[in-house]
């Protein structure tokens, strides 16, 4: 998840904002997708922990995201990077096949409709 996270300067330095935002959403949802089988065969405690330790830096990458796609104009000011966490957190729920990806990528696009100006 480190990784992740500081991955978003190389991803905004390659992309506009907007393809950042999608391409790290995108990796974020393949490595929860792979991870979910491991994350649901953790005590509930265990996975909580990692849960609350991963929080705080995922949060800091999306408002670095999200204000990178503010200041380009290409989203609405004042979105709320958890509500928009939470809203993605259907990435992750779709089937690990080729259908589940071509419906995760229908609705990310749906997601950042809803983030436009």
């Amino acid at each position: 998840m480190s990784r992740l996270v500081d991955s978003v300067p190389d991803v905004l330095a390659t992309r506009t904002p907007l393809d950042a935002l999608r391409q790290w959403f995108t990796t974020l949802a393949a490595y929860v997708r792979i991870k979910h089988g491991l994350g649901e065969a953790l005590h509930s405690a265990a996975a909580q922990e990692v849960v609350s330790a991963s929080w705080p830096p995922v949060t800091a990458a999306v408002r670095q995201l999200l204000d990178a796609c503010e200041r380009a104009g290409e989203i609405r000011p004042g979105i709320d990077p958890v509500d928009v966490i939470m809203l993605m957190s259907c990435l992750w729920r779709t089937p690990d096949n080729p259908g589940g990806a071509a419906q995760a990528d229908r609705l990310l696009e749906l997601a950042i409709d809803g983030f436009l100006p």
